[in-house]
């Protein structure tokens, strides 16, 4: 009797467990990125009532800067507020940007009769942006008495590690689709640099090798209390000489989605 009885209790058991719903996912792609020539996706998985997961991942290949015109004045406007180097001397419209990034998350709906994935969240992310291309850089200096201007294709990569908080609504579209909408939110972490230029300067004297040093300083604004800059005749690199503190916001994203 004993044995039957703990038998029924796990077959019952079983049944409710069986019969609970299961807990939705949403798979959605990210129409914002697609504008810029990236391509991005996002898996959320419901947890509990009112908690979900999700993870981002955006790739985009290495490419033209879109639109840049406009960006080139957001840059030049940024530019005044950032104290260890500038950007004057690149040539924006000429360069190429490509990026990786992973964005984990983790949302708290609220609101009333709301549940997720459905409704307002806060999310608390972390976010990986690792972007890498080709910049390049122009310096005007005298040689042997000429004017001669010194072009450099600059292999760059910046990695930024950062985490913050974002509000964001996701909305219900029929049964099965989604649309979720980031709508604003902040981060702030820490960004890497690193610059080659692989420019042949086997033609230029150790004098002239040094002054471009100086003028690169000059020209770019470059604190070396926080990036370090040498100029041989294989090249130009520069590095971190510490961390780069970031402090950036993060919305204006509109994501398609698949309930499943």
């Amino acid at each position: 009797m004993k044995i039957t009885s703990i038998t029924l209790f796990y077959i019952c058991c079983s049944f409710l467990c069986l019969a609970q719903e299961p807990k939705p996912s949403v798979l959605k792609v990210n129409l914002s990125a697609l504008a810029l020539g990236a391509y991005s996706v996002q898996y959320e998985k419901v947890l509990g009532k009112r908690v979900s997961f999700a993870l981002g991942v955006g790739y985009r290949p290495v490419k033209v800067v879109p639109f840049a015109k406009e960006i080139e004045k957001y840059i030049d406007a940024a530019d005044k507020r950032i104290d260890y180097i500038s950007l004057a001397n690149v040539k924006k419209a000429e360069s190429t940007i490509g990026l990786f990034h992973v964005t984990p998350e983790l949302r708290f709906y609220f609101g009333k009769n709301k549940a997720a994935p459905i409704g307002t969240y806060l999310a608390l992310f972390g976010k990986y942006n690792n972007y890498f291309g080709q910049a390049p850089v122009f310096v005007d200096m005298e040689y042997k008495g000429a004017s001669a201007r010194v072009e450099l294709p600059v292999d760059t990569q910046v990695k930024i590690y950062s985490g913050g908080l974002m509000l964001g609504r996701q909305f219900r579209l029929g049964n099965r689709f989604t649309f979720d909408w980031f709508i604003i939110g902040g981060h702030y972490g820490k960004v890497t640099v690193h610059g080659e230029s692989n420019q042949n300067l086997e033609g230029y004297d150790d004098e002239f090798i040094s002054r471009l040093k100086g003028k690169i300083i000059d020209t770019f604004k470059i604190n070396e209390q926080y990036l370090s800059l040498e100029v041989d005749k294989q090249g130009v690199r520069i590095d971190n000489a510490q961390n780069l503190k970031y402090l950036n916001l993060r919305g204006f994203g509109f994501n398609i989605g698949y309930k499943f």
